[in-house]
């Protein structure tokens, strides 16, 4: 792990030119100050803030490396520290593991949760750096927006006070020399607020680019271990030995399909030999169906005749209706029979095709 003091020394050595750059001004910088000493005072403050916020934020990182060094690199008899505060809820995921399994190993979806919870820590120190120095810029435009104020009113309070008429010339000098001390005021605390604000905020951006590059190197460095402790769940043909096969494997599969190939051979010739012996049978039906079929239709041509001369002499002779009936119920029950036996020869028909 990589030790934040580099970025720690960067800071102080920029801290000390600012610091020399202040003394070096110092005459201007206190009189800037004293024009508007409360806006000014709390544009230092909140400088001073920011400072000391983002040294925290660096050296907070100091108990953090020197955990995950130590857990990295254990010794017999070194007693492993508490988890510091930025990574404690990995400190708890990993001793629970540890404990589940001497060998730590971390799934993806673990250390996915735990790098989501590092940078979600470390994001919310970053805002609070960037809110402060946006807090600087608009503090500084706030003052110059107040000295702009003061001036216009002091200069309209000039020029509605000056004299008019038969005045001296001197005395409307002086008053107007005295009437202008107002105005410079005002555009003073304007120029003032704006030179600390943004100075201040130039200050702050500094101090958070480095911190944060010490913390993005934290971070990363943190991926790169938990990367090294976690296995990836990938499909079995995924696997070099799942695309790898072996010389005998294949030819024992090419042997087994060519035993099921002449396996269904032998079957299709079994029951096309089982089908003839049906076949043959069946011809000599099916001539009998057709001729029967031929016949019946002659027999129900004659029986329509027949059933026409004796409803003509039932007519003529009423003691004939018993005779007729007993005729129409034969003729019925014949065309029944034909009926069934075409249905059958139907299905024979469709179960030979369906076979074929």
């Amino acid at each position: 792990m990589t030790h934040p003091t580099r970025y720690l020394v960067r800071i102080c050595v920029f801290l000390l030119v600012i610091i020399a750059v202040v003394f070096a001004l110092r005459d201007i910088l206190i009189h800037a100050f004293m024009v508007n000493p409360g806006l000014n005072g709390v544009i230092i403050a909140i400088l001073l803030l920011g400072i000391a916020w983002n040294l925290h934020l660096t050296l907070r990182l100091i108990p953090e490396v020197r955990w995950v060094t130590i857990l990295q690199q254990p010794r017999e008899g070194l007693r492993v520290p508490e988890p510091p505060l930025l990574l404690a809820p990995m400190a708890r995921l990993l001793r629970a593991r540890r404990e589940e399994n001497p060998k730590l190993t971390l799934s993806t979806h673990t250390t996915r949760a735990m790098l989501e919870s590092l940078e979600a820590r470390m994001d919310e120190g970053r805002d609070i750096s960037r809110y402060i120095t946006q807090l600087l810029v608009f503090l500084g435009l706030l003052g110059t927006f107040y000295g702009l104020i003061l001036t216009v009113r002091s200069v309209a309070d000039v020029i509605s006070a000056m004299p008019s008429g038969g005045a001296d010339l001197a005395g409307m000098f002086d008053h107007i020399k005295m009437g202008l001390t107002k105005p410079l005021m005002g555009m003073s605390t304007a120029f003032s607020a704006s030179m600390f604000g943004l100075a201040g905020s130039l200050i702050l951006g500094f101090l958070d680019l480095t911190s944060g590059q010490a913390q993005n190197r934290f971070a990363n460095e943190i991926e790169e271990w938990l990367a090294d402790l976690t296995f990836l769940d990938t499909p079995a043909e995924n696997t070099p030995n799942a695309t790898q096969k072996d010389p005998q494997t294949e030819d024992a599969i090419r042997a087994g399909n060519v035993a099921i190939l002449r396996k269904l051979d032998e079957l299709n010739a079994t029951l096309r030999h089982l089908r003839e012996p049906t076949r043959q049978p069946l011809a000599p039906l099916e001539e009998m169906l057709y001729q029967l079929d031929e016949n019946n239709q002659a027999t129900l041509h004659i029986l329509q005749n027949l059933n026409n001369n004796i409803k003509q002499h039932h007519a003529e002779d009423p003691s004939m209706t018993h005779l007729v009936q007993e005729m129409g119920q034969k003729l019925t029950s014949l065309r029944s029979d034909i009926a069934h036996l075409f249905q059958r020869d139907h299905k024979t028909r469709s179960t030979q095709r369906r076979e074929d």
